[in-house]
């Protein structure tokens, strides 16, 4: 999609309240694949933070060297998901743009279809990159919640639910664009990832927050 770059720029410099603004107005973007992008960051957000604060502390010198490779992965993560919400942005718009499209000669119809095919691809497959990524940020928070910082352990569930509900969301996005997609083996491949993803989402998330409540009571 085009002019992205100067669009990426515009999104990372709203301010929390254009953010609140814009996701609350009757424009179709940011919606829900872009939030959900959004949210798995903040969510990432707080694991980092708990992450950085377990770094500093005497008692867990032992866990250093997985609480930093918590961190870089944690860091490359919320890069990711800031590019995913303007990805995902931009896969609508590209897809509004094929539907609008002329369709008076059979040639018009077809390149429109063409356009139109590319896009809902495009759009199927931008979400379920957002929730591939929410997953890797909840395996860190499964990890952060055994060795993190118990001060600020009860962060890491907070972080944790964002990023469920954050992955749950993209999903939805997935559901929404399949009935676009024509190419039914294309389907049932991002069908079967998006079931895969849902249960091994579910497992990881459901024993963070077992460890999580376990360092809580500690």
């Amino acid at each position: 999609m085009g002019g992205s770059g100067e669009l990426m720029l515009d999104y990372l410099n709203w301010s929390v309240e254009e953010l609140f603004q814009k996701a609350a107005s009757p424009a179709p973007e940011p919606g829900g694949g872009g939030v959900s992008a959004m949210t798995g960051c903040l969510g990432a957000g707080l694991l980092s933070m708990v992450a950085r604060i377990t770094v500093g502390k005497e008692k867990y010198k032992e866990f250093m060297q997985e609480i930093t490779g918590i961190i870089s992965s944690l860091d490359k993560n919320m890069e990711a998901l800031k590019s995913l919400a303007q990805r995902d942005m931009d896969a609508f718009n590209g897809f509004m743009e094929a539907l609008a499209m002329p369709r008076h000669t059979p040639e018009e119809k077809a390149l429109r279809e063409q356009k139109k095919q590319q896009a809902a691809l495009l759009s199927a497959g931008v979400p379920l990159e957002i929730a591939r990524t929410c997953l890797s940020c909840l395996k860190a928070a499964n990890e952060l919640a055994a060795i993190g910082a118990k001060l600020a352990i009860s962060d890491v569930g907070v972080g944790a639910h964002l990023l469920e509900a954050s992955l749950k969301g993209a999903l939805m996005m997935v559901d929404d664009n399949l009935g676009y997609i024509n190419d039914m083996e294309k389907v049932k491949k991002l069908i079967e990832e998006k079931e895969q993803l849902t249960l091994e989402a579910e497992e990881v998330y459901r024993s963070t927050l077992e460890r999580v409540r376990a360092r809580m009571k500690e």
